[in-house]
């Protein structure tokens, strides 16, 4: 029994390091995601290997022939993750947004729907609670489509674009007025648009659902959606399912188009539908995002909860400052 004992030790020991090794390289790696959609792909479990790459290293941190690759794990962990959050985090925080801006206070849902919903009332039940006055929704199915008509007269504005794909199309809902002949569906419904007028202003509002990343074709999407942003006005905001992190390549590809920059960082929002609500929080990957410019201050930003959907909705205050 002693022996077996013996030998096992050296052996978690050597699986421990070969485990954070391969994470950390594969971590580090991810940061040339602007190469080729492959490496963007990959980008978007760069938290995840780094993470892993830590929890590996972590016990490491006693032996003492491999605490020096430990600790250098763990720096090369804290490296990649200073690099993905440094450039996404709000200049100032919500806070001197808040303060910033000063006007009325404005709330957008952003969620995806999921096509196949069996529980519609859970969003429903949400939108009673939480008062948004506009709405962004992906996979907006023929069976959405009848559902959402429930909305009509809480949300009398905005478009529906339907697909002949069974995962539907996007949608925006709005309290506030369109402008006329602003709203429109381009990418096969995949992408919308409507200016709003809140406040006496005009404030574009666009919603995106990408395919799937690489080996799928979510990069020349994303390239198209890109020139497609660029009609956003001065004052914009635009939510989606990108299908992809924050930091990705995709990410910044539309973020450029359309002049725009992260509004804030809700954290992980999708799991496979199969899985527990509870790990998607924590372990999910950050797919739904909400990009915005010119005079829209976001003052709070959360996850809310689970509407039966492999996605988690997000909700976000905004102020538009004067």
């Amino acid at each position: 029994m002693k022996r077996v004992l013996t030998l096992t030790a050296p052996v978690i020991a050597r699986l421990l390091a070969g485990t954070a090794a391969v994470a950390g390289m594969l971590a580090l790696t991810s940061l040339a995601n602007a190469l080729h959609p492959a490496l963007d792909s990959l980008s978007h479990f760069r938290m995840h290997l780094a993470s892993l790459s830590v929890l590996c290293a972590l016990p490491l941190l006693f032996s003492k022939r491999r605490r020096r690759f430990a600790v250098l794990a763990t720096a090369a962990a804290a490296l990649v993750s200073a690099a993905t959050f440094g450039a996404l985090w709000p200049k100032g925080g919500f806070g001197a947004a808040a303060a910033m801006a000063g006007g009325e206070p404005h709330r957008l849902l952003q969620a995806n729907l999921r096509f196949d919903n069996r529980e519609p009332d859970r969003l429903f039940e949400l939108i009673a609670r939480t008062g948004p006055d506009i709405l962004t929704f992906q996979e907006v199915s023929t069976a959405w489509i009848e559902q959402l008509s429930r909305l009509r007269s809480q949300y009398p504005h905005g478009i529906v674009c339907e697909r002949e794909s069974r995962l539907g199309g996007v949608a925006i809902l709005s309290r506030y007025a369109v402008a006329p002949g602003s709203a429109e569906c381009v990418d096969d419904g995949l992408l919308a648009f409507a200016t709003l007028e809140i406040e006496g202003r005009n404030v574009d509002i666009a919603a995106l659902h990408l395919h799937w990343p690489w080996p799928f074709d979510q990069h020349a999407q994303a390239q198209w959606n890109a020139r497609d942003l660029a009609r956003l006005g001065e004052t914009a905001l635009l939510a989606g399912d990108f299908n992809a992190a924050p930091w990705s390549e995709t990410t910044r590809m539309l973020a450029a188009g359309g002049g725009l920059a992260a509004a804030g960082l809700a954290g992980p929002t999708w799991l496979r539908a199969w899985m527990p609500n509870a790990l998607r929080r924590v372990a999910g990957l950050p797919l739904d995002q909400v990009l915005v410019k010119g005079a829209i201050a976001p003052t709070h930003m959360e996850r809310g909860p689970p509407i039966a959907s492999d996605h988690l909705p997000i909700l976000m205050d905004f102020a538009l400052v004067h």
